[in-house]
């Protein structure tokens, strides 16, 4: 299996990454992304995946961060920069969250269309969005860009239905977290339904979001991905075995796994 998307420099999985991995091995998770919510925060994923085989980074800055990334052209060098390492999968995450009042949402949108900018010259990567409570914003943005939908993931969708089918029908894939698992995530487990095999990944996005039946442990951890397969495999009726060799297809066609180092 593949995890999609974690992140291994945080606290709670950094301080014993060996351990992390090694679990996550154990479990049958061989492939692990560790996602960059900064370029520095990317370097450190990079350190990592240069230790272990089977282990990947990602470069951009998270819209959290849009107060602390006010410079278009260091944000922008960072990730052509960084991106030409060869352990970097995709670029991101970025995006726009409306949940939280700060940072503010003007700094979020050109935090943003920068990096978008910087993706239109990286035409080999994929992208990585972290959208929350602001699907139709991040989609105008996203077509604005004229990079093709199928170049990006909505990773840890928790949306409703409609929100997905405009995603759908803009050509991205759709990513699940442990969040689908939980008993108040009823909506968002029919709406996965909607969801064609081949446009699904899964993911942990750990340290955060720990599946049913382990969800009051902390931190959650890459093996824990397979409870997410487990509970997406059973509404569809299928095997876990046949479910995650789809999703691990689908992740090895959107990352193209292929043309970088082991």
């Amino acid at each position: 299996m593949i995890d999609t998307h974690c992140h291994l420099t945080y606290s709670g999985l950094r301080e014993q990454v060996c351990e992390v991995i090694n679990r996550a091995r154990i479990a049958g998770v061989d492939r692990m992304i560790s996602v960059g919510t900064t370029p520095d925060d990317a370097q450190q994923a990079i350190k990592t995946a240069e230790q272990f085989e089977g282990v990947y980074a990602t470069v951009g800055v998270h819209p959290h961060y849009a107060s602390d990334w006010t410079d278009q052209s260091r944000i922008t060098d960072a990730i052509l920069e960084i991106s030409q390492h060869p352990k970097v999968v995709a670029i991101g995450e970025m995006g726009l969250d409306k949940h939280y009042p700060d940072p503010p949402l003007d700094q979020q949108r050109s935090l943003l269309a920068w990096q978008l900018e910087a993706v239109q010259q990286l035409h080999d990567l994929p992208v990585i969005i972290h959208n929350r409570e602001a699907t139709d914003e991040v989609l105008y943005l996203l077509r604005q860009s004229g990079i093709p939908g199928h170049r990006f993931v909505f990773h840890c969708f928790t949306g409703n239905a409609s929100e997905l089918d405009a995603i759908l029908a803009f050509g991205a894939m759709v990513s699940f977290t442990g969040i689908i698992t939980f008993n108040s995530a009823i909506e968002l487990a029919k709406a996965s339904d909607r969801v064609p095999i081949d446009r699904l990944m899964i993911e942990t996005d750990s340290p955060y979001l720990t599946p049913v039946p382990y969800r009051k442990i902390r931190p959650n951890e890459p093996q824990y991905v397979i409870h997410v397969a487990q509970f997406i495999a059973q509404r569809r009726d299928l095997s876990v075995d046949n479910f995650t060799q789809q999703t691990d297809l689908n992740a090895d066609h959107f990352f193209a796994f292929s043309f970088n180092s082991p």
